[in-house]
């Protein structure tokens, strides 16, 4: 409960900085500034893909460990992870210097009378944007791990949420004070270097970890296996951008796309921060083989995801559009009018909500540890979405990286259902339909009571919050209806669980020390 409670109050910082943030430079340098920086942070994140893998199989190595107290396995696990990330490092700074260089040529095309983005403007903005991320590669990824795996997320919610609430402030200051980007950026980069090193010195004073150690080399030895599934998330993460800077180079379009997937992924962060704990739990019905628990049990993880989807996108599709336009109206290149996309909205809000979907059929095949079995699922999906988003992307512009996004998306999720049905839970897959029907329904439904009763095209604030309240109050309400009519069983266990949970929660709290 704390590390949900604490990562809910992190998420929620992200989303509201999030959302001051990419605005400031919008309206303080204009759209293509703002594309630039945004593009600059997606393809730095290739380089990320170095590290895939790692993550997942650092921490399931050291679940036992840790169960154990083994201070010395821990330790040499701790060590091994460590020595990787920091060659990792170095190897970040090699692209790094190459990718600055290559950008900067790349970029002077693209100069323009009110945006002078040349080659030393773009490459010094790489070099300054790569600090934070070396940063954590160096100093803080192994020791984020340890906590994950010990189940003290709420460590470094805590320390994310002081750099982030610290990073607006530096950011509104310098700003303010007529600073360049640069400037910026780099206050925003050293603002970020406290994570990594908080979180280094929090775990060595916690865990008393033996420096005089071999490294467990075999502890990342199945990293492999999961590269296939970090390779799509982060093809589904960052092809868009890519696709449009290198096919169309209009950075004005970069930032008009960035906006809306800033939501569309903060919304995804959010519905993982509510179901964070599920896995464990899984874990451990499917480690002592009780199969007829873990499906009823999943049913209502299922209704759980699916009710959050259904409210959260469906007040999206309606809500989406006037948000950017809002969000864009003091552009200081005045290029307000192209945040008007509503066909893009729709498709890129289904493309995340299915992105949710597949969250628990995902958790149930990672539980299993049926890596290496989906891996080639997780390549088509890239695959596919690389292919679609190129071929479209000329024809239809931005809707068509959004396209091949939930196609991609869309594939995936069903894979994982049928894997899961097949290979884990062995059960129909008549449910996930069921769900999915409703789901839409939901959406519709919410599109067309909402636009006949709430002025969605909202021109300020003040309307805007008043018909997204009522957007909502609708989506709840369709929501609630829905799973009392086609799964009222499953509802009332979810309603008797919770209660369960809240009295168990109060009876600890009594407790004496």
């Amino acid at each position: 409960m704390i590390n949900t409670v604490s990562g809910l109050a992190y998420e929620a910082v992200a989303v509201i900085c999030g959302l001051i943030l990419p605005k400031l430079i919008i309206d303080g340098f204009g759209g293509p500034t703002n594309g630039v920086t945004q593009a600059i942070v997606q393809f730095l994140s290739c380089i990320a893909l170095m590290k895939a893998g790692v993550g997942g199989v650092t921490r399931a190595a050291l679940y036992k460990a840790l169960a154990k107290n083994d201070i010395e396995k821990i330790s040499a696990i701790v060590k091994a992870t460590s020595n990787f990330m920091k060659k990792i490092a170095i190897i970040f700074l090699g692209l790094m210097v190459l990718f600055a260089i290559g950008f900067g040529i790349y970029m002077k095309d693209f100069v323009d009378e009110n945006n002078q983005l040349d080659f030393w403007y773009t490459a010094s903005l790489v070099v300054i944007i790569s600090i934070g991320t070396f940063g954590e590669y160096f100093f803080g990824f192994t020791y984020e791990m340890l906590l994950n795996a010990d189940q003290r997320q709420c460590v470094f919610s805590i320390i994310r949420m002081f750099t982030t609430i610290l990073n607006t402030v530096v950011a509104v200051i310098l700003i303010n004070s007529g600073n360049g980007i640069h400037w910026v950026k780099l206050g925003s980069a050293l603002v970020f270097l406290i994570n990594p090193i908080a979180i280094n010195l929090y775990a060595k004073h916690k865990y008393k970890l033996l420096k005089n150690v071999e490294p467990d080399k075999s502890a990342l030895k199945q990293r492999w296996d999961a590269l296939g599934h970090e390779v799509a998330n982060f093809v589904n993460t960052n092809t868009d951008i890519m696709v449009l800077t290198v096919c169309l180079g209009d950075m004005a379009i970069v930032s008009v796309y960035t906006t809306y997937n800033m939501i569309i992924l903060g919304m995804r962060k959010l519905i993982n921060t509510f179901i964070n704990g599920f896995g464990a739990a899984f874990g451990n019905m499917y480690a002592r083989k009780e199969f007829e628990l873990m499906e009823k049990n999943f049913r209502i993880y299922e209704l759980i995801v699916f009710s959050l989807v259904s409210v959260f996108y469906s007040v999206m599709t309606v809500m989406f559009v006037s948000f950017a336009m809002l969000y864009a109206e003091h552009d200081a290149a005045k290029q307000t009018f192209l945040y008007n996309q509503p066909v893009f909205a729709m498709v890129i809000t289904l493309a995340g909500a299915f992105s949710c979907i597949r969250i628990p059929y995902q958790n149930i095949v990672t539980v299993a540890g049926h890596f290496k079995q989906t891996r080639n699922g997780a390549f088509l999906e890239a695959i596919l979405n690389i292919v679609i988003s190129v071929a479209c992307v000329f024809i239809f512009g931005l809707v068509g990286v959004a396209i091949g996004t939930l196609c991609a998306n869309l594939f995936r999720t069903i894979q994982y259902v049928l894997y899961m049905s097949k290979n884990v839970l062995k059960r129909k897959i008549t449910p996930f339909i069921g769900h999915t029907i409703v789901f839409l329904g939901i959406l519709v439904l919410t599109n067309i009571i909402s636009r006949f009763c709430f002025n969605v095209k909202a021109d300020n604030v003040t309307s805007w919050i008043l018909a997204a309240v009522g957007t909502t109050v609708v989506a709840c309400v369709l929501t609630l209806a829905g799973d009392i009519i086609f799964y009222n069983d499953d509802f009332k266990r979810l309603i008797s669980k919770s209660g369960n949970m809240l009295r168990s929660f109060k009876k600890k709290k009594k407790k004496p020390e």
